[in-house]
């Protein structure tokens, strides 16, 4: 009935490739308890002409069965969460990954879950030191209890896509760790595109930041250089005055141009759970020379400054405002 070449099954197959404009072959990921299992299974459970599968119920079979360098499309399914059993080292170049649901444009609660759960000593959900892989219409959600599990994204790679993706902590037990971060970044010319990192949900109470520019073993040696975001967000919820929406770790943290464009950094006020304004909501480091961290038309929600305490090489461009009215004073 769902045949690909033929009917419904021909018009399906043509409009998830459609969506998807490369030369690479299309991986689709759907676990058996999705409604749509049996139907796309009729439709690409057999294996294509070169002998190659084209479903699989998990993401990390679907990467280990894509080509690097193919520019490969891995297509999640948006019904459900997607468990990984450990965190993945995306180490593989062009491979790209898009949630199926409907035509994506969430800022939060995306369809398609990529979470690590349970008692795993792994960092990271989702490593990558690759060159060139994509993502995009995916929620990642970091809920190991372990005490390694700090971080939900670590990006160490070349000219990573990130496109309508949000970054969670799904429990608590590390909050209070001076290092979670919901994103790592050592990446070179990554571009992050209308993206959500942290949460509203659950307390931090540690002077940890939501994104943190740092070097990552295995990555490129001069950590975060060359980096655009553009229209993104830092949420925090935080009983620490000292937490941070963005934060360079140390002067060989990054390198070059970090530019962020209508970046937000929100602070999240509840009186029920201690949570409280920050005190800064973006933070250098002291002695940093080798790069600017630009900051075009950001704005602060319940933040006393955007950048009054370390300061270097951090620069402001937009209209001034008072701080009354949400946004930190321009650095010196």
């Amino acid at each position: 009935m769902y045949n690909i070449n033929s009917g419904y099954g021909m018009l399906q197959a043509i409009s998830l490739y459609a969506k998807n404009p490369t030369f690479g072959k299309v991986l689709v990921v759907m676990p058996v308890s999705d409604p749509n299992y049996n139907r796309v299974a009729e439709m690409f459970k057999h294996q294509d002409p070169d002998g190659e599968l084209r479903l699989f119920n998990t993401l990390e079979t679907a990467y280990a069965e894509a080509d690097t360098n193919r520019n490969d499309v891995i297509l999640l399914s948006g019904h459900t969460t997607h468990s990984v059993a450990a965190g993945i080292a995306w180490s593989k170049n062009r491979v790209h990954v898009v949630g199926v649901d409907a035509d994506g444009g969430r800022l939060v609660q995306q369809g398609a879950k990529v979470e690590l759960s349970g008692n795993v000593a792994s960092a990271y959900v989702i490593k990558v030191t690759g060159v060139r892989n994509s993502f995009k219409n995916i929620k990642f959600i970091q809920s190991s209890i372990n005490a390694a599990a700090v971080n939900v994204l670590q990006l160490a790679g070349e000219g990573t896509y990130m496109e309508n993706c949000s970054t969670v902590f799904g429990v608590a037990n590390n909050l209070g760790s001076a290092s979670a971060s919901e994103l790592l970044l050592g990446e070179d010319s990554g571009t992050f595109v209308k993206c959500s990192f942290g949460t509203d949900v659950l307390l931090k109470s540690a002077a940890s930041s939501v994104i943190t520019l740092d070097a990552i073993s295995g990555g490129n040696a001069d950590g975060a250089k060359s980096n655009r975001f553009v229209d993104c967000e830092s949420i925090v919820m935080s009983s620490s005055a000292n937490a941070l929406g963005v934060k360079l770790a140390d002067t060989a943290g990054a390198k070059f141009l970090n530019e962020f464009v209508n970046h937000k950094v929100v602070a999240v006020l509840n009186a029920t759970n201690s949570a409280i304004a920050i005190t800064n909501g973006i933070a250098s480091a002291a002695g940093f020379v080798e790069g600017t961290l630009l900051f075009v038309n950001p704005s602060f929600a319940n933040c006393t400054n955007g950048c009054a305490g370390v300061t270097d090489n951090v620069v402001f461009v937009g209209p001034a405002v008072s701080q009354q009215a949400g946004e930190g004073v321009t650095p010196a």
